[in-house]
C-alpha cells in the first residue's frame, strides 16, 4: 500500500495558541514542522512499539514531561483561576503513602466542595516527597470557600510571605492547606508546571496513573498549525528564543515564542511583556 505523507503529517512553521481571553501564545520555527494527524493511522504505518534503549526512554519521558506541562500550562492560562494552593495531609486522617487511597480523598473532597459551592473550577497536581508521601498543588477558580487569614503559630500575627497574606482553606478536612491569591496568571502557570517532575513520571507507584486532576468544563485554548511568513513577528520580541547558526555562519532565531495581546474587536496583536530569555540550541554529537 503506498503511503501519502500529506495524508499523515501536517507542515508547519508556526504554531498561534489563542487562550480566549486576550491572551496569545505564538511560537514561530526558523525551519518547517511535522505534525502528525493522529486520526488517521494505517496499517501502512508501524503499530507495535519498539523496544525502547534506556536513552530513547529517557528522551520519550522527556518529550511526555514536556507535553503534560504544556497542557496544565494551556488549561492555567486560558481559565481564571483565582488561588494556588497545597494541600497536604494529616497521617493521623489518611495514610499518604497510598497514592490511591491520597486521590480518592482528592476528587471525594472536589465533588463535596462542587456541591457546596454549585461551581468549583480546579487544576491539581501530585508531587511525591522523598518519604513516599503524596500531597497536591492546585489552582482554583472564583470560589467563596472558607479562605481563613493564616497566622504564625508562636506570635499569633498574620502570617506574610512575600509581602502577601497566606491563607488557609478550611474547607480542606485531611490536614493542612497554604494558600495565596494569584496576581499573575503567568506565574502561577510557570510555577504549578514545575511539580511536573521525572519522578512523578517514572516512579512506580505512578505507573498507568493520571498525573493531574482537572474539574470538567474548563475552556481549551484554540490551537492552529499553519505556514505563515514569520517576518511579520518582528516588531515583537520574542520572550524565549532558541539561537543557531545558519549555513553562513549567521545567528538566527530557530525558535521563537512570544506572548502576545489581542484586542477583542480588532484582533489587532500587541504586546506588553517585552521580557526575554535566549539560549543557545544543543548541538547534536558527531557520529
Amino acid at each position: 500500500m503506498e503511503v501519502n505523507p500529506e495524508d499523515y503529517f501536517q507542515e508547519y512553521n508556526r504554531k498561534t495558541v489563542d487562550f480566549g481571553n486576550g491572551k496569545v501564545e505564538i511560537v514561530a520555527y526558523h525551519s518547517p514542522q511535522l505534525k502528525y494527524l493522529g486520526n488517521n493511522r494505517s496499517s501502512a504505518l508501524p503499530a507495535k512499539k519498539p523496544v525502547l534503549s534506556d536513552q530513547a526512554q529517557e528522551e520519550r519521558t522527556r518529550k511526555q514531561i514536556y507535553a503534560i506541562r504544556r497542557r496544565i500550562k494551556w488549561y492555567a492560562l486560558a481559565n481564571d483561576f483565582r488561588w494556588f494552593v497545597t494541600l497536604t495531609f494529616d497521617p493521623e486522617k489518611l495514610d499518604s503513602f497510598n497514592f490511591d487511597i491520597a486521590k480518592k480523598a482528592l476528587l471525594k473532597w472536589c465533588r463535596l466542595m462542587r456541591d457546596r459551592y454549585k461551581r468549583f473550577d480546579y487544576l491539581i497536581i501530585p508531587e511525591l516527597h522523598k518519604s513516599g508521601a503524596v500531597h497536591f498543588h492546585g489552582l482554583l477558580g472564583d470560589v467563596s470557600a472558607n479562605f481563613v487569614e493564616a497566622t504564625h503559630p508562636r506570635t499569633g500575627k498574620p502570617l506574610i510571605r512575600h509581602d502577601r497574606q497566606v491563607y488557609n482553606l478550611a474547607d480542606w478536612e485531611y490536614g493542612f492547606t497554604d494558600c495565596e491569591q494569584i496576581e499573575s496568571p503567568e506565574k502561577a502557570a510557570s510555577y504549578i508546571t514545575k511539580y511536573v517532575t521525572t519522578a512523578l513520571l517514572t516512579n512506580k507507584e505512578m505507573y498507568n496513573k493520571k498525573r493531574y486532576f482537572n474539574s470538567q468544563g474548563l475552556h481549551k485554548p484554540e490551537v492552529v498549525y499553519e505556514m505563515k511568513n514569520n517576518e511579520e513577528l518582528n516588531d515583537f520580541t520574542p520572550n524565549f528564543g532558541v539561537i543557531a547558526t545558519d549555513g553562513s555562519g549567521k545567528n538566527i532565531i530557530d525558535t521563537g515564542i512570544y506572548n502576545l495581546e489581542k484586542h477583542a474587536e480588532t484582533g489587532e496583536l500587541t504586546q506588553s511583556n517585552t521580557d526575554y530569555l535566549l539560549i543557545a540550541k544543543k548541538q547534536l554529537p558527531i557520529q
